[in-house]
């Protein structure tokens, strides 16, 4: 017997983005339903209704408590540096679909003259080493992302609770006087690249690699804050003091970083291999938009929208959880059972996690879930790749443009 049934719960709405693939709506509502609710039909229209019902942030808070139970479960035990989580904060550019409703609320980075394309402003707090997305913000695409990551961070202890300290790492266009005061303040441990233009005269002035650096709040410094809600903050001190150190990278280019980190927990040494873990938050917006396509929208909707991108977010963080489980549970193999240290492949573990997951999701058999989760973990831990320390590539751009890259095939 064939039922139509022009509503969905909330489960089904949420379970069928997970499932998401990419594909036209139609064929992603009948995907869904075949697997689902096999006897049950329901049209894109109807479909399309339900999904403008339902918050994004509904979407947001499921992933948030995700992560609760993961950094708050006591029989976890998450990767730390030298004690420390390790999250660094970021913002990327996401193109949308442009239609007038999407320049209106989220603007184009594009230039004048070009062809517009409607863009997002996706600002992300990230665990580089547990590879979770602890915190998202939607904004406009041109956003203060400073400001934002000021609010997020603001949130961690909500995420990972008390018991582990963390530090913030920061590239670029994030110093921010009054940012940088509050987090001294709050006792927020901070790791931040500056550019050539921040702080200048201080970084002139460094005759070691490694110094403690007094930062003087001029009256020129101040003026940039004069009218605004942090003219109190900067008028309340003189100066501040804030430790300045210079890295080496690998192809001889110096970096100048600014932290508050104590010199006796972390020595000068330490900080190169510390910059370059902010780099998994790159790996991470690669992954979002690469591997799991986020920029392949199922609807031109601001709702709709922001709805895929916390479910993208959140089957990255479901994906990363059980590939985190699997390399624990062969990590003595993957380090020492092959000619060098082995490593889930994410791409293929994605995919199989996107093609499994689901049935596992919807299953009501608690002993047959735990096979079909099983058969999962199975499948996960026989698709490594090695790990080759120091390894580089010359880029080449001319491969870069290819439709169909070789080296970004879509695992699902």
């Amino acid at each position: 017997m064939l039922i139509r049934n022009r509503k969905l719960p909330a489960k089904d709405l949420i379970l069928s983005m997970v499932n998401r693939r990419g594909l036209t709506l139609h064929m992603e509502v009948r995907n869904y339903m075949k697997i689902v609710h096999p006897d049950t039909q329901v049209s894109k229209a109807a479909y399309h209704k339900q999904r403008m019902k339902l918050n994004p942030e509904a979407i947001k808070f499921l992933y948030q408590h995700h992560n609760q139970n993961y950094y708050q479960d006591p029989e976890e035990t998450p990767r730390l540096y030298s004690g420390y989580l390790m999250l660094a904060a970021d913002g990327s550019g996401i193109n949308i679909p442009t239609t007038e409703e999407t320049l209106e609320l989220f603007g184009t980075a594009g230039r004048k003259d070009a062809k517009l394309q409607a863009q997002l402003g996706l600002g992300c707090l990230y665990d580089v080493l547990n590879r979770f997305i602890l915190d998202s913000d939607i904004n406009r695409v041109k956003f203060h992302e400073m400001g934002v990551a000021e609010e997020q961070i603001a949130r961690v202890r909500d995420t990972v609770g008390d018991k582990y300290p963390f530090m913030v790492l920061m590239d670029r266009g994030y110093p921010s006087i009054p940012a940088i005061m509050r987090m001294i303040q709050s006792n927020t441990r901070f790791v931040i690249r500056l550019a050539s233009t921040d702080f200048k005269s201080e970084q002139r002035a460094l005759i070691s690699d490694d110094e403690d650096v007094e930062i003087k709040l001029t009256a020129s410094r101040r003026n940039n804050y004069r009218g605004t809600k942090d003219e109190e903050l900067v008028n309340s001190q003189d100066s501040f003091m804030l430790r300045m150190i210079r890295v080496q990278l690998d192809s001889g280019e110096i970096e100048v970083l600014i932290t508050n980190l104590p010199r006796e927990e972390f020595s000068q040494e330490m900080f190169k291999e510390i910059y370059h873990l902010r780099w998994g938050i790159e790996t991470a917006y690669e992954t979002l938009k690469d591997r799991l396509q986020l920029e392949n929208f199922s609807g031109v909707k601001a709702r709709i929208l922001e709805q895929d991108i916390y479910s993208t977010i959140y089957v990255s963080n479901l994906a990363e959880d059980i590939i985190h489980d699997v390399e624990n549970e062969h990590e003595e193999r993957l380090k020492t059972g092959y000619k060098h240290r082995m490593m889930l492949n994410r791409n293929v573990s994605i995919g199989i996690l996107k093609d499994e997951l689901i049935h596992a999701i919807i299953e009501t058999d608690q002993e047959q879930k735990a096979v079909i989760m099983q058969s999962i973990y199975d499948e996960l831990a026989r698709n490594v790749v090695p790990i080759r320390p120091d390894r580089h590539y010359e880029r080449n751009k001319s491969n870069l443009h290819a439709k169909y890259s070789n080296t970004h095939k879509r695992s699902f």
